[in-house]
């Protein structure tokens, strides 16, 4: 296992505490984040049933709180070539298709070595005209993750700002998005503990 330390605060945090710097201390309790997830994404090259274009990105994130997303990015590319963000690739961004979940059964092992989701995600089109939400399909989310390889921690301390987190890179060794297959996709599991003392 490699460990890094910094001391420098991510952009977000750092706006964050500006903002709290503001708040009296008798008013602003302290906060505290606990989350371990896991994450993937695979490429796709071909036309998906349902969804616009003939190249795709295809992502998933879950938390073991149960709560998670999907989405599927949409790309017009050149014949047979993978999708990609690159103005310079021929590739071109349709749209995304994002989805959501909040009862997900997400299982992860302490060392980060390996982690399952299943459960509902469901498509959000948009807010009708009172605000709530309009959702559309529902697509079964199912994975299982392996780390690929070391765990690398970071610890930052600045300020009443902690931050501890715990990475690893995983691939997924099976999945499916409804009828997507999601074997092969990379991303990592993490565990990140922040505290914010005021």
């Amino acid at each position: 296992m490699r460990i890094t330390t910094s001391a420098v605060l991510c952009g977000a945090s750092t706006a964050l505490l500006a903002l709290t710097a503001l708040v009296p201390a008798s008013t602003a309790p302290p906060e505290k984040t606990d989350s371990i997830w896991l994450s993937g994404e695979v490429a796709h090259v071909g036309e998906l049933d349902g969804f616009a274009g003939n190249a795709h990105l295809i992502s998933f994130f879950a938390r073991t709180t149960g709560s998670g997303d999907a989405a599927v990015v949409n790309f017009d590319c050149p014949a047979g070539e993978l999708p990609s963000w690159d103005p310079d690739s021929g590739c071109e961004t349709l749209d995304i298709v994002g989805m959501y979940g909040d009862a997900l059964e997400v299982h992860i092992d302490k060392q980060l070595k390996n982690g399952s989701v299943s459960g509902s995600v469901r498509a959000y089109q948009g807010e009708d005209e009172n605000g709530e939400p309009i959702w559309g399909e529902t697509y079964q989310l199912e994975a299982v993750m392996a780390g690929t390889g070391d765990a690398v921690i970071t610890r930052e301390h600045q300020e009443g700002f902690r931050h501890w987190s715990k990475d690893r890179p995983a691939a997924a060794t099976s999945g499916q998005l409804g009828d997507m297959d999601l074997a092969g996709a990379v991303g990592n599991i993490g565990h990140l503990k922040e505290s914010f003392k005021y």
